[in-house]
């Protein structure tokens, strides 16, 4: 990366096989390892944590936005 930042996404996924909706997806995210985990959520649609994933790697790409501080943003879901 240009910017010489490191971005990490840890993605831990599981079953509550008891739910009706038993996919469970912990995400610990952060655009900047040096500032540490930024985030952690946990998410039960594979659709919405594909979204999280592409918005991530989208941030990383695109660095931290004008004005927002110093890391760039996730929206949290």
């Amino acid at each position: 990366m240009a910017n010489g930042n490191t971005g990490l996404l840890i993605i831990r996924a599981y079953l509550e096989t008891e739910s009706s909706s038993p996919l469970r997806a912990e995400i610990r995210l952060t655009s900047d390892v040096s500032a540490g985990i930024e985030r952690t959520l946990t998410l039960v649609d594979k659709d919405v944590v594909a979204e999280l994933v592409r918005s991530w790697l989208d941030n990383i790409i695109e660095g931290p936005a004008a004005g927002s501080g110093r890391h760039a943003r996730v929206t949290r879901r």
